[in-house]
């Protein structure tokens, strides 16, 4: 067993517990609250360099084993987890009808065109690009259910085939008001709603963001907020960092501990950003957040990011009144998709919102900001 950043569930608790019957050190006790932060990182550092380990702050085996010897009462004898009233159910077969493990199937992710990384150049407003297609890839999905306080929201979790990948992707995307009549066929007063789930899972996620996630340059757990009516559509979410990161660590244990969240990145797209921004407010205090993408917002709002976090943010022109480049984002108008396969068909329209809003940027641009 490896314990590592991000890692979550009994075994970190027991960590916590064991490492805090052990003799009084330079560091303060820990929270037994079973999240492996930076505290209990630093706290396991110390105990490596103190017993002659090597000094990783991962507890493996040899650490474990020492931890177990010195603190006399064995690592799972730490002080029970305190209770919370955050709640975290894995809902996936009540959704997909299918048999889960630790609540996750498998999912086929498609096979798409990519910005073939290489040949784009940020800035140029004279480059286009070339285009290339990812291969089919297989995934695994999971449905849960997230709640505090009586107000819930579901959430979509994709994860590479194998792996445990310690780096989050979370996905807010644009809001749902802006379609009622649309949303409330599908019953989104219900957060649990199949019908609505399924359309997100489909049409936002497996035909657009999921193909995008799977091309990160390190292995990426994915979790996309899922809309609803009721409140703010993104319930316990909205501006609550402390739900977010207990939630990830909740779910983290009913996977089976199949994700990490050493890091943390976020996205938005269109009008999604007027949540986003009190959103990150939230979660920039409670974890460590490293890279933000911006697609296409309204009006060319920025986002909101702390000094040092990356802020990848993309624009098509076509929804500020300028409908030209603004500083701080890669502008990226109709002439720079030439090479995209679709852009031919896109010539004879007679507006380019419709392609350039509603399929460029989001389809294309939250692979190339993770990327690059």
């Amino acid at each position: 067993m490896l314990l590592s950043y991000g890692s979550t569930g009994d075994a970190v608790r027991a960590l916590q517990g064991a490492l805090n019957a052990l003799p009084p050190t330079l560091l303060p006790l820990l929270t037994v609250d079973g999240f492996f932060g930076g505290k209990t990182h630093s706290r396991v550092l110390e105990f490596q360099r103190n017993h002659g380990l090597v000094a990783d702050g991962i507890a493996g085996p040899n650490t474990l084993a020492v931890v177990e010897e010195q603190s006399g009462n064995g690592v799972g004898n730490g002080p029970p987890p305190p209770t919370s009233n955050v709640t975290v159910e894995a809902i996936t077969k009540n959704v997909l009808g299918l048999e889960t493990q630790h609540g996750l199937v498998r999912q086929f992710v498609p096979a798409l065109p990519m910005i073939d990384l290489p040949t784009f150049r940020a800035g140029d407003p004279e480059n286009m690009p070339a285009f290339s297609f990812t291969p089919l890839k297989v995934a695994r999905l999971g449905i849960f259910a997230c709640g505090k306080a009586g107000v819930e929201r579901s959430v979509i979790l994709f994860l590479p085939e194998n792996g445990v990948p310690q780096n989050v992707l979370i996905g807010v995307s644009h809001q749902f008001k802006q379609n009622t009549a649309h949303y409330e066929g599908l019953g989104w007063t219900n957060p649990r709603s199949a019908p609505l789930i399924h359309f997100v899972l489909l049409k936002h996620l497996i035909r657009r963001w999921a193909p995008q996630v799977l091309t990160a340059p390190q292995p990426t757990a994915f979790f996309h907020i899922v809309r609803a009516a009721g409140g703010h559509e993104l319930g316990p979410f909205q501006n609550d960092g402390a739900f977010v990161k207990e939630a990830l660590q909740k779910m983290s244990a009913l996977t089976n501990n199949a994700f990490g969240f050493s890091s943390v990145q976020a996205f938005t797209f269109s009008n999604g950003i007027f949540d986003f921004n009190d959103f990150l407010s939230g979660i920039q205090s409670s974890l460590n957040v490293t890279r933000v993408i911006s697609m296409d917002p309204r009006y060319a709002f920025k986002a909101k990011v702390k000094p040092g976090v990356v802020a990848k943010q993309y624009l098509s022109g076509q929804t500020h009144p300028a409908g030209g480049p603004v500083p701080g984002f890669e502008f990226l108008p109709f002439k720079r998709w030439w090479n995209e396969p679709s852009h031919p068909m896109a010539r004879t329209l007679p507006s380019k919102f419709q392609y350039l809003h509603n399929y460029a940027l989001p389809n294309y641009t939250l692979s190339l900001g993770l990327r690059s």
